[in-house]
Formats: structure tokens, C-alpha cells, sequence
């Protein structure tokens, strides 16, 4: 390699950053998930069931960015708690759909005002209007490594 040597600071490294938040806003909601009996990956299958409907395991992973072998096994321990079921439509029935069942709904119910109580807490050194910012864009950064290609189940693509 020729030339100067960038400069680099780990914490600017956008990557580096956007791990350090995630991995302190999951550890933040253990204790509730705990309490309800899922897992983090259980509660964002069992959210997206709840905010979308029934989903093909596909949609479940593509909208919680679990891998599909990941995903199938999580559905399958959902199952054994009678959380969810799989069911295949009469009219198609090489598709598989997942629902969400009545204990899967009432462990969501429950846990949606603390998720909210959560989100208030830690974004509170927010005003609404940067909370708004913020979050448009996290969507569009999201959406720019997905429309490109990128996937960022790859650890090496999205090493921080």
C-alpha cells in the first residue's frame, strides 16, 4: 500500500458506534424479556407477528434481520411454548405461515407498555424532533446497506 494512512478514530467508526448502541439498548431490556420468558430474537418474531399479521419465515427474518436457519429454529422453540404456529394455506400449500397464538399475543400485550416506557427512558436526552430525525435516519441508513446489497447479517461487512 502506498501513500498516507487515513486517519482513524474507533469511536467516530460508524460501524463501531452503531454496535455500541445496539448491544447497550439490548442489554437494557433483558430483565422485562426475562420476565415475559422470551428471548430479544423471540420478542422481535413475536412483535412483528403481532404489528404485521401472519408471515412466512422469510418475511419474519427479512423484518427482524435473523438468518433464515436461525429463524427456523426460533420458530420451532415458539412452537414448543405455544407462542406461535405454523400453518400452510389450503390454497397454497407448498407456503408455510406463521401465527402468532393467544399466549404469544398476551406476552406481547404485556410487554408493550414497557417497551414504549423503555424507548421514552432511553431517548429521553432527545427532543421529539431529533427522535424523529434519528429515527428516519436509522430507517434510510438501513434500507441504503439492504437496497445495495449489503447484507448486514455478514459480520465482516459490518465489522465494529
Amino acid at each position: 500500500m502506498t501513500g498516507k494512512i487515513p486517519e482513524f478514530h474507533l469511536e467516530q467508526f460508524l460501524p463501531y458506534l452503531v454496535h455500541r448502541v445496539g448491544s447497550r439498548l439490548a442489554e437494557g431490556f433483558e430483565d422485562s424479556l426475562d420476565q415475559a420468558g422470551l428471548s430479544l430474537q423471540q420478542w422481535r418474531a413475536a412483535a412483528v407477528l403481532y404489528d404485521f399479521g401472519p408471515q412466512t419465515m422469510g418475511d419474519i427474518a427479512r423484518r427482524t434481520n435473523i438468518n433464515a436457519s436461525t429463524m427456523t429454529r426460533l420458530i420451532g422453540q415458539m412452537e414448543k411454548q405455544n407462542l406461535v404456529k405454523r400453518e400452510r394455506p389450503v390454497a397454497n400449500q407448498r407456503t408455510v405461515y406463521v401465527r402468532l397464538l393467544t399466549e404469544g399475543r398476551r406476552r406481547v400485550l404485556n410487554l408493550i407498555p414497557k417497551v414504549i416506557d423503555y424507548e421514552d427512558n432511553v431517548s429521553a436526552c432527545f427532543s421529539e424532533a431529533e427522535l424523529r430525525t434519528f429515527k428516519t435516519l436509522l430507517e434510510k441508513f438501513f434500507h441504503s446497506l439492504v437496497d445495495e446489497g449489503r447484507s448486514i447479517d455478514n459480520p465482516e461487512q459490518m465489522a465494529g
